[in-house]
């Protein structure tokens, strides 16, 4: 059996109306190298709802998602999480990253771990996020 040694913590920040202002991964790797990955203004609120829906299919608990703490991610769902806000990040077009966003946040675990370690690599963002968007007007 093989263990991650990834580790995963999300930030979900709010302003003073609980409105999402941020959305933020941190991940250490498996050399330990730290990683983070942070979606904001717009953008933030337009993915809010898949990255919930990554979360909840995780096991975490509202209160969780709805306070101010870290929450700590197990493999699983935070490859699943970091991924969704690696495809969106550099996209512009708020509505183009919400429909990313929301076929991301359904694939299975299995095809989301594979497009996050494709995700590492030259070319498997674009790659991803062209799949995603075939067909979309």
């Amino acid at each position: 059996m093989s263990t991650h040694r990834e580790t995963f913590l999300c930030f979900v920040e709010r302003g003073g109306d609980d409105r999402i202002v941020a959305v933020n991964i941190q991940a250490t790797g498996l050399n330990g190298e730290p990683r983070a990955t942070r979606v904001n203004g717009t953008k933030a609120i337009r993915i809010a709802s898949s990255v919930h829906d990554v979360l909840r299919h995780g096991g975490i608990k509202p209160r969780q998602w709805s306070g101010t703490k870290a929450i700590d991610l197990d493999y699983a769902t935070g490859a699943h999480a970091e991924l969704l806000l690696l495809a969106v990040k550099p996209l512009r077009r708020a509505d183009r990253a919400e429909r990313i966003a929301e076929r991301i946040a359904q694939m299975s675990g299995e095809e989301a771990a594979y497009w996050h370690a494709k995700s590492h690599h030259p070319g498997g963002l674009p790659a991803l996020r062209v799949l995603l968007n075939a067909g979309a007007h």
